[in-house]
């Protein structure tokens, strides 16, 4: 088994100054009952998911006990124990063992009921607690009961909207995930780069197979950066081009359709580098534009599912109405119904995008099924998205 054939997810945690401190990822073990934790970190795919961060992995009481997580280094790898782990002998002495290998741990979703998982605390590192309950007083209990250890440090869990967090903020937990890091924020116009409002041009340009390619080599040649990206493109392992003696030579080389996947791109890593969260941002736009992409057939365009799923969080990165965005590219009206009304032949591959990226997977296969795209290969699909992304980003930086 690799691991294209598990379904996982990973959702982002960061601190409250917007620092990205690690992910949680989340698997689903195969039909035929094996660990999928464990294959993906027998299989190698484990640490790629993980990008360099430290992981937070939801873990059973059997996983933990037969030490199947102890199999991943102990020092990027942070256990998240749920509450009916208990505290026999045998789970403090699990504990204990993976601890003193440098490992540390996380007990989840502690609730204003003091229980098992309280005689775990004195081990723990961090202490997860759900913070949907509209009971602020249950909340702040059980805060209290936690910050017993001074040196535990809380993550606040679900946050869906800005109130949220900025309870949890003024409650000084330590760190924060939820799908209000999914969401836009308004950001005065003037904030957006120049290069980008130049590249979103040029898209729209690039997409009419009436404009010569010397109108677009005019376009870019007034802009330094695009100059300088369209040659890191060309001279990418993906092109493998040298020599390169004009732009014009260079949109030759890489053909129109690349050059306008690498224009997307182009546009979403100028928000890059303004914080983690924007960089989180950006990749999961990317990763999105990717995934849709690879659900291509049926009578969908691989290019404009590409440009479906970019920019259907380009809203999100640029902190801008997804309507002005749309505005600025000649988008085609099946994509647009897609952005803005959720309608049209390219609607599913948006929602097949959403449900994985949330660990919906049974919902994910549904709508890849309806979409002509064999359940099996969701994993793979996403899999294959995040190391492409992982790669082209990397180039384009």
């Amino acid at each position: 088994m690799s691991m294209s054939d598990l379904c996982v997810v990973r959702q982002p945690v960061f601190t409250g100054a917007g620092e990205l401190i690690g992910y949680e990822i989340r698997f689903r073990d195969t039909p035929e009952g094996r660990d999928a934790f464990a294959q993906s970190f027998l299989t190698g795919g484990f640490d790629n998911i993980r990008a360099d961060y430290p992981a937070f992995v939801p873990c059973s009481r059997g996983q933990f006990l037969s030490q199947i997580i102890q199999l991943a280094d102990p020092h990027t790898t942070i256990p998240l124990i749920p509450p009916d782990v208990g505290s026999e002998p045998e789970v403090v002495e699990a504990i204990e063992r993976y601890c003193s290998a440098g490992g540390q741990i996380a007990l989840d979703q502690m609730t204003e009921h003091p229980g098992a998982s309280d005689a775990l605390l004195p081990y723990a590192h961090w202490v997860r607690i759900d913070v949907r309950s509209e009971d602020l007083r249950a909340l702040v209990t059980t805060m209290v009961r936690v910050r017993v250890r001074q040196d535990v440090k809380l993550i606040a869990d679900h946050i869906y909207d800005p109130q949220q967090l900025a309870i949890a903020r003024q409650l000084k937990f330590d760190a924060f995930q939820g799908a209000q890091f999914s969401r836009p924020e308004p950001l005065p116009q003037a904030q957006v780069p120049s290069s980008t409002i130049s590249a979103l041009r040029l898209l729209s340009q690039a997409r009419d197979p009436n404009i010569q390619d010397r109108v677009l080599e005019d376009a870019i040649a007034v802009d330094p950066v695009l100059t300088f990206q369209l040659l890191r493109i060309v001279n990418s392992a993906s092109v493998g081009a040298r020599g390169v003696t004009s732009i014009g030579h260079a949109l030759r080389l890489i053909g129109r359709n690349a050059l306008l996947r690498w224009l997307a791109l182009a546009i979403a890593a100028s928000r890059r580098g303004t914080s983690d969260v924007d960089e989180h941002l950006v990749r999961q736009a990317v990763e999105r534009a990717r995934l849709c992409e690879m659900l291509s057939g049926s009578g969908r365009d691989a290019g404009t599912l590409f440009l479906v799923g970019l920019f259907s969080l380009l809203d999100v990165v640029f902190r801008m109405p997804i309507e002005e965005l749309v505005s600025r590219v000649a988008l085609a009206d099946d994509a647009k119904a897609a952005l803005l009304e959720r309608t049209g032949p390219y609607a599913d591959a948006l929602n097949f995008a959403e449900s994985y990226e949330l660990g919906l997977f049974e919902s994910a296969a549904e709508v890849a099924k309806d979409m002509g795209v064999d359940p099996a290969t969701i994993g793979e699909i996403y899999a294959g998205a995040l190391q492409w992304t992982s790669e082209m980003l990397s180039t384009a930086a």
